[in-house]
């Protein structure tokens, strides 16, 4: 069914132990969420706010001294919070994928890119390198870049922050996931290439992808956002579509959000 949500966040609890002085950070603490096909739904909030820990959560990239305490997170109908090991990376990076906040630390330095574009595709497909290779080339592209040969053979370290950053969506759209999460993936970049990342986005809503837009900054969140959920302190405090977050916010740190833009 069509308004059946393709990503159901549940009750979902992350938190951090202290050994040391015996507390305990509750960076996520009980936040529920949905993403639908062919929607943006951002997820705001001030830095330190749970936004990344809910993200890598979804990930299970979450570790120690942390860890989940509780939580569903429900995929196309199935609960991935369940699965071994091995059957999430089946998952991860085919039927979900994430664009990370750091491009430049999310690739990995002493590896070309083409390398690790390709084994986005063959770790889920039976394809010849040669076939990948050209996908690879299709796929950076479509999200804007040029001499591609080039980029392909280049390292990491030798491009610029943006061009990484539009190699993390290419890399994320290459197995055509039902949902993408983005977490600030304009944030350090100049306004030319962030409102080229940001088109990117709207071309992959239109294709029907779900999008989860994390981001602080409400003017991304007011040009991109269908659906907009507020986090504070690791909880939902207001969430609505984006004009009525706008125009009638009802939480005093909603408010306190925009006034401050």
């Amino acid at each position: 069914m069509d308004n059946e949500p393709v990503l159901d966040i549940r009750n979902l609890k992350t938190y951090f132990y202290n050994s040391k002085n015996n507390t305990v950070i509750k960076a996520v603490d009980g936040l529920s969420l949905k993403a639908f096909k062919g929607k943006i739904t951002a997820v705001v909030g001030q830095s330190g706010s749970g936004k990344s820990v809910m993200a890598l959560s979804v990930f299970n990239l979450i570790d120690e001294p942390g860890k989940i305490e509780a939580g569903d997170i429900i995929l196309n109908g199935r609960d991935i919070s369940k699965l071994t090991k091995r059957e999430r990376v089946k998952v991860h990076g085919k039927e979900i994928a994430m664009i990370f906040q750091d491009p430049t630390g999310a690739l990995n330095p002493v590896i070309k890119v083409k390398n690790q574009l390709m084994e986005a595709i063959l770790i889920h497909e039976k394809v010849k390198k040669k076939d990948a290779i050209i996908r690879c080339e299709d796929m950076l592209k479509k999200v804007g870049l040029k001499n591609t040969d080039k980029i392909l053979n280049s390292y990491p370290f030798e491009l610029s922050g943006g061009m990484c950053q539009r190699v993390m969506i290419a890399m994320a759209m290459l197995t055509n996931p039902s949902v993408l999460i983005a977490d600030e993936p304009t944030t350090a970049l100049d306004l030319t290439i962030q409102a080229g990342i940001l088109e990117e986005l709207f071309k992959l809503k239109e294709l029907g992808m779900a999008i989860i837009l994390i981001t602080h900054d409400l003017g991304v969140v007011a040009q991109t956002a269908d659906d907009v959920y507020v986090v504070n302190r690791g909880k939902i405090v207001e969430s609505g579509n984006v004009y009525d977050i706008f125009e009638k916010p009802q939480h005093k740190y909603t408010k306190e959000l925009i006034e401050s833009v």
